[in-house]
């Protein structure tokens, strides 16, 4: 059998020198891709992680480095249009939104007084339509940095309240059931200081619009360097609960190989 894991998290660049982050260190994904490793049967270990992620230990991993979110899709789509993969196992942490330009807030109250008269258009529209061409307005502010999306260069440290106009990335976890709908898919959910029943419920969605066998839901504050609670979702809306990364990776691994081993 072959796995792919994702692990860690993706960085969107705002210029050549900074960037905005998430904190995923990618440890429970290394754990993961370390108890595969032990399993017999498996050959070959795809572990597609951010560039300062926690790397496994076994010799039967492929590392490769995806910085954001659009390297992390060519990375899939490598993987998955060359090899044949039985289990995936989606635990990056992707990010929601990228950058699409900077500004300041001095560059769009300029705009706005510029635009005057359209303003004075919107005021004679519903509220939903005010909402709408006041957006276009923003959206087509020219940037005072152009290549703030990722491209070279560095935005001047004398601009006082920068503004970032972000735009959502893709859903990654999509592409695995439209180049690989056959393998074994488990993902992930992240909630903060949620009920119990809701992180369920939402991980449950996710679920089933993304057509996993299983999700590991969890939530943030439960969630340290030597704690870890989470709760494995399977199609049926069971659940176990699982505490400590170890515990976690070992029941994630033994999810997805009897589930792949009984597949008809």
């Amino acid at each position: 059998m072959n796995v792919l894991i994702t692990s860690g998290g993706t960085t969107e660049k705002i210029d050549a020198v900074r960037n905005i982050s998430n904190i995923s260190t990618g440890k429970l994904g290394s754990l993961i891709a370390d108890r595969f490793a032990d399993e017999s049967g498996i050959e070959k270990i795809f572990y597609i992680c951010g560039n300062t992620a926690i790397k496994p230990q076994t010799g039967k991993a492929e590392i490769i480095y995806a910085d954001n979110v659009s390297s992390l899709a060519n990375a899939i789509q490598e993987a998955l249009n060359h090899t044949s993969i039985d289990i995936i196992v989606h635990g990056m942490a992707v990010s929601d939104y990228r950058v699409r330009s900077v500004t300041s807030a001095a560059a769009l109250a300029g705009m706005i007084v510029s635009n005057i008269d359209k303003i004075d258009e919107v005021r004679r529209l519903d509220h939903q339509d005010a909402i709408a061409a006041v957006m276009s307005l923003i959206n087509n502010a020219e940037p005072v940095f152009a290549k703030g999306a990722g491209g070279n260069g560095k935005i001047c440290s004398d601009m006082e309240d920068m503004l970032l106009l972000m735009e959502r990335t893709p859903k990654i976890i999509s592409l695995f059931q439209q180049l690989s709908p056959q393998s074994t898919l488990v993902g992930f959910k992240l909630l903060d200081n949620v009920p119990p029943e809701t992180l369920i419920d939402r991980g449950f969605q996710i679920l089933t619009q993304n057509k996993c066998s299983f999700v590991l839901a969890n939530d943030l504050r439960d969630i340290a360097a030597e704690r870890h609670i989470g709760y494995l979702i399977d199609r049926h809306k069971n659940y176990t609960r699982y505490s400590g990364k170890m515990e976690i990776a070992n029941a994630i691994v033994s999810a997805a190989i009897n589930e792949r081993t009984n597949k008809p």
